[in-house]
């Protein structure tokens, strides 16, 4: 090519530059890009809010749960009942889930009379009937009736007392011994009686039962020491014991 036809190709290509320059580099090229960016920017911050709000969403169903599932625990523990020893206002609270005519319920109780005996101005012991035994259920409901005339304690202390002996007896012969035992404690043997009879605190013993099996109680006895469960006979004075600890 002649000088004169390179002059004259450069002066074309001057006139025609921005014709030539590629689309990505022409102003609304630049403008396109600027406005794609923009558009992405605002993309990931919605994502990143969405995450956010999702997991705070998330959070807070969770611990919507934990909380639902700790009032169900906690009241499945300690339950509506109004048989109690000990003060209102515990440093331990022992909530028992026990059988009348569980042996191992029996080993137990040289520990908790000493407990009821040594820190009745500290502690408030709770019984909750979990009936696994034939009999069992017979022997709540009577305890139960003589609670009614303000001697649940002292009953469900001869009932274990007697244990050996009431569980050799069943249906009528085992009512006889109960209302016996209610006589011998100057409680109103009539109301007893029908009380007894008409089985009056069957649904109270009931949801004893399905509030342990809420708590998945596996055994008697278990305990609910300050909410924290202790499960199966413990060795002599290991109960007694604990509830030292938990007192100083």
């Amino acid at each position: 090519m002649s000088l004169d036809d390179r002059i004259k190709f450069a002066a074309l290509k001057a006139r025609h530059q921005d014709v030539l320059r590629p689309w990505y580099k022409k102003w609304w090229g630049i403008l396109f890009w600027l406005f794609a960016a923009l558009i992405f920017v605002a993309l990931v911050v919605s994502v990143l809010y969405v995450i956010q709000e999702y997991q705070a969403y998330k959070n807070g169903t969770d611990q919507a749960s934990l909380d639902k599932q700790r009032q169900t625990i906690l009241a499945a523990i300690n339950g509506t009942t109004n048989y109690y020893t000990g003060t209102s206002t515990p440093q331990a609270t022992i909530v028992e889930f026990a059988d009348f005519a569980c042996p191992f319920c029996w080993q137990s109780e040289t520990d908790l009379q000493q407990i009821r005996a040594q820190y009745l101005d500290k502690i408030k012991l709770v019984w909750r009937d979990y009936p696994l035994h034939p009999t069992s259920i017979e022997l709540a409901l009577a305890a139960r009736c003589a609670g009614e005339q303000g001697k649940f304690w002292p009953y469900h202390d001869i009932l274990f007392t007697d244990q050996t002996r009431l569980a050799t007896s069943t249906g009528e012969e085992l009512d006889s011994e109960l209302i016996a035992l209610a006589q011998n404690m100057d409680l109103a043997t009539s109301t007893f009686t029908n009380c007894l009879s008409s089985q009056k605190y069957l649904a109270q013993v009931k949801q004893d039962y399905d509030d342990g099996e809420t708590l998945q109680v596996q055994g008697t006895p278990t305990w609910f020491i300050n909410n924290y469960p202790v499960t199966g006979a413990m060795p002599a004075g290991g109960l007694l014991n604990l509830i030292k600890g938990l007192i100083k």
